[in-house]
């Protein structure tokens, strides 16, 4: 239980953050080639950039979907908090439609 308190206040204390001071940027999302978007994101006060990531694959999931189509993630790369540097993760992905080949999962080598 004192986990999840913990995990509650840190995106309290980021959200806080952000609203008095600005600390944190978000992209949204941008087009950066044909059906092919990136979404740029950081957070200061949250420690972890998997956390970040984890936001921003969910924002682009939303995004392929309020426009029919489905999410694949074509990189993404992420930096933990450290001294003088915020918690960042960077996304980019396509929205392709539904039983593009490219959906499909490669066989196992």
């Amino acid at each position: 239980m004192r986990i999840a308190g913990d995990k509650i206040g840190r995106v309290m204390v980021g959200s806080a953050t952000c609203a008095l001071f600005g600390a944190c940027a978000h992209s949204g999302v941008v087009k950066v080639g044909p059906d092919t978007y990136m979404i740029a994101n950081s957070l200061w006060a949250v420690s972890s950039g998997g956390y970040v990531k984890a936001k921003a694959i969910g924002e682009a999931s939303n995004y392929c979907a309020s426009i029919g189509r489905e999410i694949l993630i074509i990189d993404s790369t992420q930096n933990d908090m450290r001294f003088g540097v915020e918690a960042a993760a960077e996304v980019r992905f396509r929205c392709l439609l539904k039983g593009d080949p490219e959906l499909t999962r490669p066989p196992a080598q």
